[in-house]
């Protein structure tokens, strides 16, 4: 009976605190909402990724200044005009992008240079039609070289490419050394070419020459990597190159421009 008593106690002491425990958390539970809803939400405080501003956007990057064009009928005969072959050769690297190039026989006009009195100007009038499909900057480089080992550059004479203009065809824009660095737009018209004419000038020619060459970079992309030279550690580079072959026959004391013929062949693509 006295063990029946003792087992009695302990189950009654055990539901109470059951139930005062359950009391408690029902109470703690009723509590808690109460307190966090006087609370913000934390990420009330921090602004949505939506609400940050973008990146500024990228600016256009241009080459350089589109060159002038002029229409011409694509394949039509010209008088007096070379027409180069832009055609890949063995040697080219594959991929490799080549300019259509047509130029005039070498030609002499008589400017009026301050502080130099009449000098004779030799002139190569030329145009060039971009037909990669693509825009094409456009850096020639015009190298006269004769056959007494004199070499001069193309220069710079305002006056003299008026005077061409005025001379080969008033109405078509034409381009000296300085404003014909640009891009060329890609020539994509049915029968028609958007061609580029510009005219490379050389003064103070060697009177003595009786051949000359004129060497033509830019028209290509093309170039070659040779071992180094004797005491070099970087490899040669030479580049596709268009060189036309002319021979002067006349003395040296009455320049004239009908003295100056164009070799058969006229001209070859090289690696310079």
């Amino acid at each position: 009976m006295l063990m029946q008593g003792m087992r009695s106690s302990v189950a009654a002491w055990t539901l109470a605190i059951c139930c005062a425990s359950g009391a408690i958390a029902q109470d703690a539970a009723e509590k808690a909402p109460a307190q966090d809803q006087d609370k913000p939400a934390a990420k009330a405080d921090k602004p949505e990724v939506a609400d940050l501003p973008g990146p500024p956007p990228i600016p256009e990057v241009k080459l350089g200044p589109t060159l002038p064009t002029h229409a011409i009928r694509r394949g039509a005969p010209e008088y007096n005009v070379q027409m180069v072959d832009a055609s890949l050769l063995p040697r080219d690297r594959s991929g490799i992008w080549v300019l259509d190039f047509a130029f005039k026989p070498m030609r002499i006009v008589t400017v009026e240079l301050p502080n130099k009195g009449r000098r004779n100007i030799y002139y190569l009038y030329y145009r060039v039609v971009n037909r990669t499909g693509k825009p094409i900057m456009f850096v020639p480089q015009f190298t006269f070289v004769t056959d007494t080992g004199k070499r001069y550059e193309d220069v710079v004479i305002p006056q003299a490419v008026k005077l061409i203009q005025a001379r080969e065809d008033a109405a078509i824009p034409l381009l000296g050394a300085v404003n014909v660095l640009g891009v060329i737009p890609p020539s994509t018209k049915d029968g028609i070419d958007d061609a580029v004419y510009g005219v490379a000038i050389w003064d103070d020619i060697d009177p003595k020459a009786d051949a000359f060459k004129i060497y033509v970079r830019g028209l290509s992309d093309g170039y070659q990597e040779l071992p180094p030279p004797a005491g070099a550690d970087k490899p040669a580079v030479r580049y596709k190159t268009l060189r036309i072959d002319f021979i002067r026959r006349g003395d040296a004391l009455h320049i004239n421009e009908k003295e100056i013929q164009i070799l058969d062949p006229p001209y070859e693509w090289i690696y310079w």
